[in-house]
């Protein structure tokens, strides 16, 4: 009653069939289903989606989300016939859910493993593949007791993981049909870069400044920015994208800053104003176009966001020191001195300081940090390479 996703999550299931119904009575084509958590995962999948749907017009695309974050942003995407939320996992429902879609494939995004669908999936001679998933030795799977989980995994036709270490480690549990195919957020990042086109707002909000982003920030990453807002010692204007749009949270962080915020919803903002809060989703894939640095939020609390958002376009990448070593590569920026971890506003200010008063250093790494997202995209390639070999022929137009 009182958490607004858990009550999205909640409204949308209670009409989920009635639109499945509607979207699958009279479907005649051959059926894609994609499956995606949340906006995360729903990024990492977009490359195969738009390469599936482009070589294989033929196929009705569904995507399905389980969290609202990513439904209500993602519920009328181009390029898919239906999106809708995954009803929950269960016996009756796996079933139900399957005799309606009748998919001929099925495709799991990085870390999703749902009992009873991926079960009926196979007792169906489904083809189910996982897609963009990375393995770590703590995880249930290479555990002593871990045995009814592997057999999950078993249910997958083919796996495509991002690294040769989660390869190594399902291959010693008996799982041997894996393919290391890389991660595909580097695929989507460029497609992003070609694609992105200027934000008339945040060109007039920044004028001949030079600007930051924030991005997907939270309440501790702000502890940390804040404090260095409010120091005037940059000339910079601030871009603050927060990970979730809430009024309260908003007003709360105006009320610590120092100097003019203005907001971009309903396109206005205040011409003097040196903070910009994008009240607004969708944004957030372009808007490090032209950034000179990049702060990206969550490490100080459940995990880092997506840092190649921003390392596609340049920007040297800041974020917190807690919680960002089980993402491949936040740790490679770092390895590769493109990205900083801190733990502080004083951390941050200080190699800020360094990086921005040596222009031959910033423009290095801007450099490099594009060179290091170019050197990681194929991985949808791979993916579809292996489509085009098993898919029938009949369904491919």
């Amino acid at each position: 009653m009182f958490h607004s996703k858990a009550k999205k999550w909640n409204n949308g299931q209670k009409h989920v069939w009635e639109g499945l119904q509607s979207a699958f009575e009279n479907n005649s084509r051959p059926v894609a289903w994609f499956h995606t958590a949340s906006m995360g995962e729903f990024e990492q999948g977009k490359p195969i989606i738009d390469a599936f749907s482009k070589e294989f017009p033929g196929y009705f695309i569904l995507v399905t989300f389980f969290s609202p974050s990513g439904y209500e942003v993602r519920k009328n995407a181009p390029g898919v016939d239906y999106v809708s939320y995954l009803p929950f996992d269960g016996d009756s429902t796996s079933k139900r859910f399957l005799d309606l879609v009748q998919p001929n494939w099925v495709f799991f995004v990085k870390y999703e493993f749902w009992y009873f669908y991926l079960t009926e999936l196979k007792n169906r001679n489904i083809q189910t593949i996982l897609v963009s998933a990375i393995f770590r030795k703590n995880q249930v799977f290479f555990k002593g007791y871990g045995g009814f989980f592997r057999n999950i995994l078993a249910s997958f036709d083919q796996l495509f993981v991002q690294d040769e270490s989660s390869k190594e480690m399902l291959n010693r549990i008996g799982i041997q049909h894996v393919t290391v195919g890389g991660d595909t957020r580097f695929d989507r990042v460029l497609a992003n870069l070609r694609s992105a086109n200027a934000w008339t707002l945040l060109s007039e909000f920044v004028g001949d400044n030079e600007f930051i982003v924030l991005g997907s920030v939270w309440d501790a990453d702000m502890d940390c920015l804040i404090p260095l807002i409010n120091s005037r010692k940059f000339s910079f204007k601030w871009v603050v994208v927060p990970h979730e749009i809430n009024e309260s949270t908003l007003k709360s962080w105006e009320s610590k800053i120092k100097v003019p915020v203005s907001y971009s919803k309903n396109n206005t903002f205040d011409a003097h104003a040196n903070v910009l809060f994008v009240n607004e989703v969708g944004r957030l894939s372009s808007i490090y176009r032209g950034a000179i640095f990049a702060y990206i939020g969550g490490a100080f609390g459940s995990g880092l966001h997506n840092t190649l958002e921003a390392a596609v376009f340049g920007p040297t990448v800041f974020f917190g020191n807690k919680n960002f070593e089980k993402f491949n590569e936040a740790v490679e920026l770092v390895n590769l001195g493109l990205a900083y971890p801190i733990a502080n506003s004083q951390e941050l200010e200080d190699k800020m300081i360094e990086i921005y008063h040596s222009e031959d250093l910033l423009v290095q790494k801007q450099v490099q940090s594009r060179q290091f997202v170019a050197s990681h995209a194929g991985a949808t390639e791979r993916i579809m390479n292996f489509l085009r070999k098993s898919l029938p022929q009949t369904h491919v137009n």
